[in-house]
């Protein structure tokens, strides 16, 4: 039997294993196709293959890819590592993971893993995600390194796939790639750099290098790979016509500054510059590249974080020097600071008081910290002097969230059940003689890390309107709302409303 026409006909049996494929038959004269419908449809399919939409069953699906019919096709690949983590757990534990996970799940997950064979497994579905990729021959690769942590299985996940993903795609379609674009951690990057393939078409290459899985944010590929870097960028095309790189490490920039000049036909660069200790400060990188090897660059982007005025007081003279030859620029892009980020959410670790000093000081610049307009995040001890730290640095922004572990009479100190109440105590009164009239905050909420909203987290907050004028709502509560409106509104905060 063949379904279509009687010219270039497709047996039936083929048709029964690609129809689910390109989607289920609506009417009976889906099944009249001929193969010219066929190509279009395979070809608009398959093209661009997202592998990060697959939600579900993605492991079922890669066996499909095999085809040679179907391969051949693919021109685009992008793929996430949590989209194949989670498909993989779904293997393993034989039931779907979802995250954020609670503790108790969390356990049973990880007694399972250990009850079954996850080593052969995972082996297997590797070794298929491995087959898939020999078959491919894609010129454009996305990759998101993006695992989620905290599952005891998740180191053998990692680097497995890494092996699958990376060590076997990147010889197998390296050379054919035109766009490239990574977001991973920098010691994740190795089997990219170590290898030899040299990338004679690329064309755009996207490079956000991730922060450390040992949380140090300084560090990058430069720091961890020195010895890859300058030949993983001598093996790139000379034509690239695009770069963005976003590193948080300055060897990563100044060894890119260096290799600028190799990249003559560059039209767009992109460069995040989160940290200003001398990247700019001499003319062997970014000046010279200005000066002598960007005649065709067309849009030049940089963002500026951190000492972004010293940063602009060298790059700004070094455009306008009167040997720099930029005929073809057409767009300048100067970022300071994030002037688009309204939201911040910082979650999940709790901060120690010199990491919330850190991590909050980047927004105490005006071009920094305009926009901002709502953060949250979580404190391991919660003291008025952490209260300071984010008054003085997010002098601007409208709702603050804070989750704590625990009180305490001083910032990081040991947690004390039996002086809870004492060290309540001295919170509310450091707040009550503390005043910040130029902080602008009109919403304010404070959880334990339970996020449990009861009367002891009520009389955390209760002093705030007394020492920021502009504070008006309380865990999303308008503090002129009638008590009776709302059940949670506790009646400590009466005193607070407008006597009639």
């Amino acid at each position: 039997m063949a379904v279509g026409s009687a010219v270039n006909r497709i047996p039936f049996e083929i048709w029964l294993q690609i129809k689910d494929l390109i989607g289920p038959a609506e009417t009976s004269s889906f099944y009249s196709v001929n193969r010219a419908w066929f190509e279009i449809v395979m070809n608009a399919r398959y093209r661009i293959l997202d592998v990060t939409h697959f939600n579900e069953d993605v492991i079922w699906r890669l066996p499909l890819l095999k085809d040679p019919g179907i391969a051949k096709r693919v021109r685009h690949l992008s793929i996430t590592g949590s989209t194949l983590q989670n498909s993989l757990l779904v293997s393993i534990t034989g039931q779907q993971v979802k995250f954020p996970m609670d503790r108790h799940t969390l356990s049973i997950l990880n007694r399972r893993i250990q009850a079954l064979d996850a080593t052969s497994v995972l082996n297997a579905q590797v070794r298929l995600v491995s087959e898939v990729l020999l078959g491919l021959n894609v010129s454009e690769y996305s990759v998101k390194w993006d695992f989620r942590e905290g599952i005891q299985s998740g180191e053998l996940i990692h680097a497995s796939l890494q092996a699958a993903i990376l060590a076997v795609a990147w010889p197998t379609f390296g050379s054919s790639l035109r766009k490239l674009n990574v977001s991973t951690r920098p010691e994740r990057f190795d089997a990219v750099l170590s290898s030899n393939v040299a990338l004679v078409r690329l064309e755009e290459f996207h490079l956000e290098l991730l922060h450390t899985s040992n949380g140090a944010q300084s560090l990058g590929i430069q720091d961890l790979f020195p010895d890859y870097v300058s030949s993983f960028f001598s093996r790139v095309n000379p034509h690239l016509d695009t770069l963005s790189i976003q590193s948080s490490s300055n060897l990563d920039l100044s060894c890119v500054f260096h290799q600028l000049s190799s990249f003559k036909y560059l039209q767009r660069l992109l460069l995040h510059i989160f940290l200003d200790h001398d990247v700019l400060s001499d003319r062997s990188g970014l000046e010279t590249f200005f000066a002598h090897s960007a005649p065709k660059l067309r849009r030049l982007t940089l963002f500026l974080y951190h000492a972004a005025v010293s940063a602009a007081e060298r790059v700004l003279p070094s455009l306008a020097m009167t040997d720099a030859r930029l005929p073809c620029l057409e767009t300048l892009e100067i970022n300071f600071g994030m002037p688009t980020l309204h939201t911040l959410v910082l979650e999940g670790i709790a901060l120690s008081y010199a990491d919330l000093e850190l991590a909050t000081s980047v927004f105490a610049d005006r071009g920094a910290g305009d926009a901002l307009q709502s953060v949250t995040l979580s404190v391991f001890t919660l003291t008025a002097q952490h209260i300071d730290v984010l008054a003085a640095n997010l002098p601007r922004i409208s709702a603050l969230g804070i989750i704590f572990s625990h009180l305490s009479l001083f910032p990081d100190g040991p947690q004390a059940p039996r002086a809870e109440s004492e060290c309540r105590a001295a919170f509310k009164m450091g707040i009550w003689q503390r005043k910040y009239p130029d902080w602008k905050l009109r919403d304010i909420s404070i959880w334990h890390h339970s996020r449990s909203v009861d009367t002891s987290r009520w009389d955390l907050v209760f002093p705030f309107p007394m020492c920021i004028p502009t504070v008006a709502r309380c865990f999303g509560h308008a503090l002129t709302q009638p008590v009776s409106q709302s059940r949670a509104f506790p009646r400590m905060l009466d005193a607070l409303l407008p006597q009639e």
